[in-house]
């Protein structure tokens, strides 16, 4: 009997350069989750404000610093 850890994903791990930038917009206590990524900070914070004004609520740039995407290995369903 061997003892393999069984991995349930298979995925990478990439850090984020600052000088990729990749910013989202969050509004707090909002109903949907950041879906836009925005290259500059400029375009970014535009957006910012025009969600805080629509929305009556804070919003935030946040700066995107590491990206993961996992793959689910369906050979072990």
């Amino acid at each position: 009997m061997t003892n393999k850890k069984k991995v349930r994903y298979e995925g990478t791990i990439v850090p984020l350069l600052q000088d990729e930038g990749k910013y989202m917009v969050v509004v707090e206590e909002g109903f949907t989750p950041p879906k836009v990524k925005w290259k500059t900070y400029d375009e970014a914070f535009t957006e910012c404000l025009r969600l805080s004004k629509k929305e009556n609520k804070k919003a935030y740039v946040v700066s995107i610093i590491t990206q993961i995407e996992l793959i689910p290995n369906i050979t072990q369903f």
